[in-house]
């Protein structure tokens, strides 16, 4: 069943609309996949960030260990 992209209620199809059982937005066909199209792709670019952070936070960990591990030889 399709979802509302703007509560994420359900979505039922009353042609030519798909219409929110919850909130009552009525969007067509092509509005409908547009709007989870661009949904899809924040999700996406939030989901690089979030990786793209998590690398940062790896690599500064592993060159504050390699900091430490070749400063105590000394």
């Amino acid at each position: 069943m399709a979802k509302c992209p703007e509560c994420g209620g359900a979505a039922k199809w009353q042609s030519p609309f798909y219409v929110c059982t919850v909130c009552g937005l009525a969007l067509r066909r092509r509005e409908y996949e547009r709007y989870h199209d661009r949904l899809k792709e924040q999700v996406f670019e939030a989901q690089i960030d979030k990786e793209e952070d998590e690398f940062r936070k790896r690599s500064k960990r592993h060159k504050d260990y390699e900091d430490w591990f070749l400063g105590s030889k000394k």
